[in-house]
C-alpha cells in the first residue's frame, strides 16, 4: 500500500506541474453498467476457458480442500494491490499527460510498449527471446486497448475492473499464480491424463490468447456505439 500511495502523490504531483489538473481527472468513478460489464465479463470467460480446457485433457478441477477464508483475503489483497499499482504507472498520469503532449493514439502505443516490457521483468523471462515476443504481443494488445478505454472514458476505473476481473479469475479462481501458491480451484492431477487432437483444441488454444482482448475490444465498441448514439 506504501507503493500506491506514493504513486498517488507522484501522480499529484505530475498532473498539477504538466497539465495543472489533480487525480479527479482520471476518472475513478463508473456508471453500474459498465462496472459489471468490466467485472464479470472477464471472471465468465476466463471460467469458461479454463473448464473447457479442462474437460479436453481430461483433467477437471476440484475445491482446494485446505483452502481457507483468510488465503483468500490475503490472495484479494495482493491482486488487487498488483492491478492498482500497474494501472496507475501505465493508465494513470503518464498516459493523460502523454495525451496532453503527443496524441491519443501516441499515447495509447507508448503506454502498451511499456506495459509489454514491464512484464518481461514481472514474468521473470528477460534473455528468452521467444517468450518475451509472446509477452510483448500479447501483454502489449492489452495494455494498448485498456489505454483506449481509458481514453475513450476518461475514467481509469474501467481498465482497473477489467484487470482485476481477469486476474481474479486466472489466480484465485484457478490457482495461475505462483506467488500466491494453489487457491480455491485446484486440478485433480498432478499430470493432465489426455493429449486432446483436432480442431476443438486448436479452437481453444485460439481462444487463450485472443479471447480476453476481445472482450475488452467489444467494450471499447460498445463505448463508441453508445457515443455516436448521444
Amino acid at each position: 500500500m506504501i507503493a500506491i500511495a506514493l504513486e498517488l502523490v507522484v501522480s499529484q504531483f505530475l498532473l498539477g506541474y504538466f497539465c495543472k489538473r489533480n487525480l479527479q481527472v482520471l476518472g475513478f468513478s463508473s456508471k453500474v453498467g459498465s462496472f459489471l460489464f468490466c467485472l464479470f465479463g472477464p471472471i465468465i470467460y476466463v471460467t469458461a476457458l479454463y473448464l473447457s480446457i479442462a474437460y479436453l485433457v481430461g483433467n477437471p478441477y476440484q475445491l482446494n480442500p485446505n483452502y481457507t477464508v483468510s488465503d483468500f483475503f490475503g490472495s484479494l489483497y495482493y491482486v488487487s494491490k498488483a492491478v492498482v499499482f500497474e494501472e496507475l504507472i501505465f493508465r494513470g498520469a503518464v498516459l493523460y499527460i502523454l495525451m496532453s503532449r503527443c496524441g491519443q493514439g501516441k499515447a495509447a502505443l507508448i503506454t502498451a510498449l511499456a506495459f509489454g516490457i514491464y512484464h518481461w521483468f514481472s514474468y521473470g523471462i528477460v534473455g528468452q527471446i521467444f517468450k518475451m515476443l509472446e509477452v510483448l504481443v500479447s501483454t502489449g494488445i492489452v495494455g494498448y486497448l485498456f489505454a483506449r478505454i481509458c481514453i475513450k472514458t476518461g475514467k481509469i476505473v474501467h481498465p482497473i475492473v477489467l484487470h482485476f476481473g481477469y486476474n481474479f479469475a486466472t489466480m484465485i479462481l484457478f490457482s495461475k499464480e505462483k506467488n500466491i501458491g494453489l487457491q480455491l480451484l485446484i486440478k485433480t492431477y498432478a499430470v493432465d491424463p489426455v493429449k486432446p487432437e483436432g480442431i476443438l483444441p486448436l479452437f481453444v488454444l485460439v481462444s487463450y490468447y485472443i479471447g480476453f482482448p476481445l472482450l475488452c475490444y467489444i467494450f471499447l465498441k460498445q463505448l463508441k456505439a453508445a457515443n455516436n448514439l448521444s
